[in-house]
């Protein structure tokens, strides 16, 4: 089932990184990859030992003391901290709360990030607690899993807590646990935080506004736009970007003329998410700008903005020698609808690289609509698989009875699951068809590929067809493997959509189901509380034994080599994962399927389509890592979807995180990565 927001420039994404929906036209879908389950063993003694609690004549020392962090632990604490994140990977909080009460910092840190890897709820009222530990260690995570629970009250505890606290990195975390929160009442601290004299928690600030999205926010952050150091102007331009406020205006357009590129590269995006339509000026000139991710970014936001009056300036960049550069230009050619630009896009349907042939096909659509058809289809066979499906997803929007015709044929291929699969999808945009669609959407919903049966409930939601509930009950008796947890959330998504009291009784016997993508579909749709969701065992959802593994790996690509450092602290369940798969050769043939010019790549899908993966699942390893440029993430198509699709992000990306594992990052080859295009594979992973 295609997956929701890594949500782009375009805003990852339908929801996330399996889809490592992570935007585009096409969803970024994604299945997932299992190992098998070691129990850790641990003897009963070491359980209480871990829990056991700090003596009552024990008295917390002031916050930031050094104390905090003196205490000596009564015993070797790696037994306990090890059984702490086992509980965590197998997402059981047996224990946990009384491990916040400790001895040992490690056991109490390790505790507080357990529960917030977990996310339940109803451990709130603990890590509130924690937030007054006497070790600013487990202050930090503390803060950071309260974050992650995504409970809006906890917003006033944490900013009370951000007032009176002295250890720096504490502060930081706290402003950005505000920010993960996403509730406007964060604003009042996040400005005074915006004006912080450390400017590590001014540039925690930025980000936390961008996730506030409050305009309350605007005029502190324009007020930083001068700073001297580029790491805080390209945050505020981020952040106004977020905010979406036309009033800031004037303050990115001066940053889009700022002399560091990361600056202009945000300026660029942000002038098209406030709608400045007066900025076609400054984004043309953009257009020539050295930096490849900068020209990116100034077509998509002409694109985004209609500046149709640019589109000669546009066009020119189909010569261009960066490859992202040529798509987005394409892209951005059908997005101003312009007539002038078809014989350009025509011979780009010649280019080397299958992204900008997938472009320039999708904006013919645009401009000629059904006339276009006879000059793309040769595409739809030559294409890899991802690309194939959302070229003719995109005929969707296309008018006219060709069009339909041609999605109606290819959506009952089964030869084709790929295609198949795109044309279901762009069925469902046809809701003026909608008596010619339904009776094959129905139909396809037995199909025998998962991801063509998974598309037609997609569909059916998407044009909110109440007679096809009956059609759609079925589908909720699927279990035993990720397919069926895919077809299952599929149609869970569209009763939800479709809200009838038949649908929503439907959805009220899936409360248990073992994913909690499933469940939370469920609790919004029936208008329960998150609370409510609670903990179920997941069948497919495997925390292999964390031994130690390499340290690095050597990915040899059409395009060359990339070199990964591995992230054995942050998440060591999900490079053993990955380590695994490499070494049982999982990734060798395997195509790069997904790429969004300055966005990510991805690999990793056996399928070639983003819907496949190894038949399991892991656990989300969240941390406060930033996603920098070449950081290498797990694609989700949900919370603990992870499997076997990675990411590499092409330029910073904060969105991401705090909702994606972050595992490796690339120390070598990034020229390699930016030259990778949909349909280049790995040959080798070489583990040292």
């Amino acid at each position: 089932m295609p997956a929701a927001e890594p949500t782009p420039p375009v805003d990852p994404t339908r929801s996330d990184l399996h889809r490592i929906h992570l935007y585009r036209p096409q969803t970024m879908r994604r299945r997932l990859i299992l190992v098998p389950v070691v129990a850790v063993g641990l003897a009963a003694w070491a359980v209480v030992a871990a829990c056991a609690p700090a003596p009552a004549s024990a008295q917390p020392s002031s916050p930031g003391s050094s104390a905090a962090t003196a205490t000596p632990p009564a015993a070797p604490p790696v037994p306990r901290v090890t059984w702490i994140e086992q509980r965590a990977a197998e997402r059981d909080t047996t224990g946990l709360r009384a491990a916040l009460q400790a001895r040992a910092v490690a056991v109490r840190a390790a505790a507080a990030r357990a529960l917030g890897l977990i996310q339940e709820r109803s451990t709130r009222e603990a890590l509130l607690s924690a937030l007054d530990d006497r070790s600013a260690t487990v202050r930090r995570e503390a803060a950071f899993a309260i974050g992650l629970l995504g409970d809006s009250t906890a917003v006033s505890p944490l900013a009370a807590r951000w007032e009176r606290e002295i250890d720096p990195a504490t502060r930081e975390a706290l402003i950005t646990a505000i920010g993960y929160l996403s509730a406007q009442a964060g604003a009042p601290t996040v400005s005074r935080a915006l004006s912080a004299k450390r400017e590590y928690e001014r540039w925690d600030a930025a980000l936390a506004a961008a996730r506030i999205r409050s305009r309350e926010l605007v005029a502190p952050l324009v007020a930083q736009a001068g700073d001297a150091r580029a790491e805080m102007r390209w945050r505020v331009a981020y952040a106004l970007g977020r905010i979406g406020d036309r009033t800031a205006a004037p303050t990115l357009r001066s940053l889009a003329r700022d002399r560091a590129e990361m600056v202009r590269m945000s300026a660029a995006r942000a002038l098209a998410e406030v709608g400045d339509s007066a900025a076609t000026d400054v984004l043309a000139a953009l257009l020539k700008d050295s930096g490849w991710r900068v020209r990116v970014n100034a077509a998509r936001a002409l694109g985004q903005l209609q500046g149709r009056d640019r589109a000669s300036s546009v066009r020119a960049l189909l010569e261009d020698p960066s490859a992202h550069v040529r798509w987005e230009a394409a892209s951005a050619l059908g997005q101003l609808r312009d007539s002038s630009s078809v014989a350009a896009l025509t011979r780009a349907l010649a280019d080397t690289a299958t992204g900008v042939v997938q472009g320039a096909a999708i904006s013919l659509l645009n401009i000629q609509e059904e006339r276009a058809i006879p000059t793309v289809a040769p595409q739809l066979d030559l294409l890899p698989a991802f690309l194939r499906s959302g070229l003719i997803e995109a005929l969707g929007t296309v008018p006219g009875p060709m069009a339909l015709q041609t999605l109606l044929a290819r959506a009952r291929d089964p030869n084709d699951a790929p295609t198949a699969a795109g044309a279901v999808s762009g069925l469902g945009h046809r809701k003026a068809d909608s008596g010619q669609v339904i009776p094959v959407l129905r139909s396809l919903l037995g199909a025998r590929d998962f991801t063509v049966a998974s598309s037609a409930a997609d569909a059916i939601g998407q044009l909110a067809d109440s007679a096809s509930v009956p059609s759609l009950v079925p589908l909720l008796g699927r279990s035993g493997t990720t397919q069926d947890a895919d077809v299952r959330a599929s149609a869970v998504g569209a009763l939800a959509a479709i809200k009838t009291r038949e649908a929503l009784a439907a959805l009220a016997t899936m409360r248990r189901d073992p994913e909690r993508r499933i469940r939370e579909t469920v609790c919004t749709a029936l208008g329960y509380p998150a609370d409510s969701i609670g903990l179920v065992k997941n069948p497919l959802l495997r925390a292999p034994a964390v031994k130690p593994v390499p340290r690095t790996a050597q990915i040899r690509t059409e395009r060359g080599i990339i070199q990964i450092a591995f992230d054995h602290a942050r998440a060591p369940v999900t490079v053993e994962n990955f380590v695994s798969l490499a070494r049982a050769g999982y990734f060798n043939g395997i195509a790069f399927h997904r790429v969004v010019p300055n966005f990510v790549v991805q690999d990793g899908c056996p399928r070639g389509d983003g819907w496949g993966g190894p038949g399991y699942e892991i656990p989300c390893e969240y941390s406060d890592h930033a996603y920098v440029t070449g950081t290498v993430g797990m694609a989700l198509s949900g919370k603990d979807t992870g499997g076997s699709q990675w990411f590499v992000t092409l330029s910073p990306q904060p969105r991401l995180e705090g909702r994606y594992t972050v595992f490796a990052a690339v120390t070598r080859g990034m020229e390699v990565v930016e030259r990778i295009m949909p349909g280049d594979r790995i040959l080798s992973v070489t583990l040292k």
